[in-house]
């Protein structure tokens, strides 16, 4: 093609278009400057074979290989791991702080009720057959039943809220890995053609950054594309194909998450799935447990004392409380009898004996079964409620920051920065204006050879 017109107007044709793409690419990274997930993109440019005729060298041009989106898979994957882990972190922050809230009234609730019980039998000491004096111990008893109900179905029902959200949360999973998959197979066509899939790429990041935040994904790629599985390995996306997670019913009435046949609800960790997961199986039956023993110890204990004396009528000292053993016994914490004249404060029998409530007050100091007592056993419960709050809490802020500075990082590789964009813009168009003005040139140089030919021909 040697050194002609010709090859000029070619190399200045072929220019042309090579910065008419470079300058849509920077147009359009302008346009997504703000467009989460986007990745800049980046055209490849290469300089043609060069042609030798005798002994020179005509360059050729230049060609537009490729446009690339420019981003880091490894701060990516990073980024989703944490995401995962803040929204985990989250989840179970919102759920602990409402049953943080249960206890945390000093004035109110359980260990207020204990004290106030306590404070009228030792009322009750100073005038042991005084009818309102028992009748107020009565009353005291019922509002500590009233609060070991309340605070024990209040776990209950978060615990069952949780539950709900376990089906929700696996829809929202399986309706993700669908969509994943889909664009996976595009992806894949796409690369088979030699094209970059920068855009559906961008796309698939942001689906699975919003799977991460519902479960914690392993991302691998493998000869079938992307393949996405939870954090045990169960897969989810292998190339064009999902695979749906199931929720059942089990043992303990709860939903539980299988893939395949297979119960993973153990396995399953991060995101919101595995939030809420951790604190309806672990947390808050952890409560609920402690909960439970000190309500059917305290009851025990507190029978047991009753036992020891003697009732306003002169009779052996019945059970004033009322409790199932084991699980459910705070639900089923009650009064075993109304009757203010049972309780048993008299020593030897008599009307006017205070001899038992010695015996009474002393439930409120000495250990139960547990090691503690019973303001102690419940003041235990108040601070576990707190710290697994506040590692939430602690969780939350250290992959919130983790996020931020790993998203700043991605930020400087894949975002797009409007000062260099705008360089770019400019001196790809003024270099589009100088190859438009070669052909230009060209063009006109040819228009004057071939007047110049048709001249000679009329001359002759």
């Amino acid at each position: 093609m040697g050194g002609s017109l010709l090859s000029s107007l070619f190399i200045a044709s072929q220019a042309l278009d090579v910065d008419q793409g470079a300058i849509d690419v920077s147009a359009n990274n302008i346009a997504n400057a703000n467009t989460p997930g986007y990745s800049r993109e980046v055209v490849d440019l290469s300089e043609n074979t060069p042609v030798e005729t005798a002994n020179l060298t005509y360059g050729t041009g230049v060609n537009l290989e490729q446009i690339q989106s420019i981003r880091d898979q490894v701060l990516t994957l990073q980024i989703a791991e944490q995401t995962a882990q803040q929204s985990g972190a989250q989840t179970e922050l919102n759920a602990l702080q409402q049953v943080e809230a249960l206890f945390s009234t000093p004035s109110q609730g359980i260990g207020a009720d204990i004290s106030a019980f306590f404070n009228s039998i030792s009322q009750l000491s100073t005038d042991p057959s005084n009818a309102a004096l028992r009748s107020a111990v009565i009353t005291a008893a019922q509002n500590l039943a009233i609060s070991f109900n309340q605070t024990s179905q209040s776990i209950t029902t978060n615990q069952l809220t949780l539950n709900q959200s376990v089906s929700q949360t696996v829809d929202q999973i399986n309706t993700l890995t669908q969509q994943i998959a889909h664009i996976n197979a595009q992806v894949g066509a796409m690369q088979q053609l030699g094209k970059d899939p920068g855009g559906l790429e961008d796309q698939e990041n942001q689906l699975i950054n919003q799977l991460s935040q519902l479960t914690s994904v392993s991302e691998t790629q493998t000869q079938e594309g992307l393949t996405l599985t939870t954090g045990n390995g169960t897969a989810l996306v292998v190339g064009n194909q999902s695979y749906a997670l199931q929720v059942q019913t089990g043992a303990s009435g709860m939903q539980d998450v299988f893939s395949n046949g297979q119960d993973i609800t153990s396995a399953i960790q991060g995101g919101i799935l595995g939030g809420t997961i951790q604190v309806r199986d672990q947390d808050l039956p952890g409560l609920l447990n402690q909960l439970d023993t000190l309500a059917g110890q305290f009851a025990t204990s507190f029978n047991t004392a009753q036992a020891a004396g003697f009732d306003l009528n002169g009779n052996p000292g019945q059970a004033l409380f009322s409790v199932t053993a084991g699980p459910g016994a705070a639900a089923s914490f009650s009064l075993a009898t109304t009757n203010p004249n049972a309780i048993a404060a008299s020593s030897d029998g008599s009307q006017g004996s205070n001899g038992n409530v010695a015996n009474l007050m002393a439930v409120s100091t000495q250990p139960l079964p547990s090691g503690d007592t019973p303001t102690n056993s419940y003041a235990a419960i108040v601070s576990q409620s707190g710290i697994l709050a506040q590692q939430a809490q602690a969780e939350v802020t250290a992959s919130t920051t983790s996020i931020n500075q790993l998203s700043d990082q991605l930020g400087a590789i894949s975002g797009v920065s409007i000062n260099e964009e705008t360089t770019n813009l400019l001196n790809y168009q003024n270099a589009f204006s100088a190859a438009a003005r070669v052909v230009s040139t060209v063009a006109q140089l040819t228009q004057t050879v071939l007047n110049m030919g048709s001249g000679s021909a009329t001359t002759s």
